[in-house]
């Protein structure tokens, strides 16, 4: 099995095994990256959307990176695990991450997590159940 195979494994598990704990969505995201050895680069809400609310990206090595999306019903119902050709959309939400709450509170990702999500979709990734 390939380095990148037992990495979307690893993470697979640690979304099953946190799915149906009764945890804040941050916290849920939080966990996923703790029980798959990855680093939690952010968690922001998507507006406007008519599946997705919020959606977190884990970072794990090589490039990869797990996301996990939180839908209208409040559950963690996708997940995928995508490269480094995503991350013109990820580096802008992790830059806001990483801002003081006051700054962040000036600064409106909403419309940069819908291209994310966007882009995802394009790629064959979020897609419904």
């Amino acid at each position: 099995m390939a380095a990148n195979e037992l990495d979307l494994l690893v993470f697979q598990m640690a979304v099953e095994s946190v799915r149906s704990l009764c945890l804040s969505f941050n916290d849920k995201a939080a966990e996923i990256a703790a029980r798959s050895r990855g680093t939690l680069l952010f968690d922001v809400r998507v507006d406007d959307d008519a599946d997705i609310q919020r959606i977190a990206a884990i970072r794990y090595r090589d490039d990869q990176m797990g996301v996990v999306a939180l839908d209208r019903q409040g559950l963690v119902s996708r997940y995928c695990v995508v490269n480094g050709t995503f991350s013109r959309f990820i580096v802008p939400l992790e830059n806001w991450t990483s801002m003081p709450v006051s700054m962040q509170a000036k600064i409106d990702v909403t419309h940069l997590a819908s291209l994310f999500l966007g882009a995802l979709r394009n790629a064959g990734h979020m897609l419904g159940n």
